[in-house]
């Protein structure tokens, strides 16, 4: 809260003092904070910024396209930036891909270099804020990524937040009106049921070129599907960048074979093959379309 807040949180003045004694609060530049703060949004406030863009959005539990920078809404001046190692831990959140906050190695497998975690500072038009929370909330989140991200990054994090119920369709409806034209016209067509950014990225992407899909698609009494495109091609799309659950394993392939014994095809789409490799795989998709394998008919099954 900030610390103008405190006197009506707790009246007292002997027992405000006491409760910064004990440690259960603490003054973080303009702000109290209690032990269960996020360390992320500790990090950013103790530089004298405040998250805004991706990393507000990543506070707020959203699923977070990958990108470059921290980004941060700047009421005073910083005077030096902070070394890449620090912005790395800042990025932890966002680099789990789900608004979840992961152990993350700076060096390990398919994490972006240092390089990529400089801080951005928004324009000092984002200084006028409506309130003193050090977060903004999600309109406001969402407007800042408008007009800092590609459409599909925003696509991305609008369809998390529609789906995660952070963002109601009167809110899209008051964010959408706000935009220019050639921002808002693309974003018209978000939806609310898209289950992680992976999801949405490859969609989007099909659209663009035309092609029938459908979002979650119910093919089976127990078996709903990421993507249908045309007849009979199931593309699902892995939603986290580390995949590892031994549980989650064996239902995909349960649901798999359940799918190709009634004449789907079945492509399965990782994090990695999205966001780190996008260009062969979306050579190696293209040409699937081309050859219109998602256009074969289903077998017609036997009655009885």
């Amino acid at each position: 809260m900030h610390r103008k807040g405190l006197a009506e949180v707790e009246p007292d003045p002997d027992r405000r003092r006491a409760l910064l004694r004990s440690g259960k609060i603490r003054s973080v530049d303009q702000w109290y904070v209690t032990e269960e703060a996020p360390e992320d949004l500790l990090a950013l406030l103790e530089l004298g910024v405040r998250p805004t863009c991706l990393d507000a959005a990543a506070l707020h539990g959203l699923w977070i396209p990958m990108a470059v920078g921290v980004h941060a809404y700047r009421p005073r001046r910083v005077e030096a930036p902070p070394d890449a190692p620090r912005l790395a831990q800042i990025r932890r959140r966002r680099d789990a891909g789900s608004g979840e906050l992961v152990p993350i190695p700076v060096s390990g497998a398919g994490h972006p270099a240092p390089a990529t975690h400089p801080l951005i500072l928004h324009a000092p038009s984002l200084r006028r804020w409506g309130s003193q929370d050090p977060v903004p909330d999600i309109v406001r989140t969402l407007d800042h990524a408008v007009r800092c991200q590609s459409t599909v990054n925003v696509a991305i994090l609008i369809e998390s937040a529609l789906n995660k119920r952070c963002l109601s369709m009167k809110d899209l409806d008051r964010l959408l009106a706000g935009l220019p034209q050639r921002k808002r016209q693309p974003l018209a067509r978000v939806r609310a049921d898209a289950q992680s950014g992976t999801e949405t990225a490859v969609r989007w992407w099909l659209e663009e070129r035309r092609v029938r899909v459908r979002s979650q698609a119910q093919l089976l009494p127990d078996v709903r599907v990421d993507l249908l495109i045309g007849t009979n091609w199931v593309i699902e799309c892995d939603s986290r960048r580390f995949h590892d659950d031994p549980t989650q394993y064996r239902e995909d392939r349960r649901r798999d074979l359940a799918l190709s014994s009634r004449g789907y095809r079945v492509t399965r789409l990782t994090w990695e093959q999205v966001f780190l490799d996008w260009s062969r795989t979306s050579a190696m998709l293209l040409e699937m379309l081309r050859r219109r394998d998602h256009r074969r008919l289903l077998p017609v099954r036997a009655a009885g």
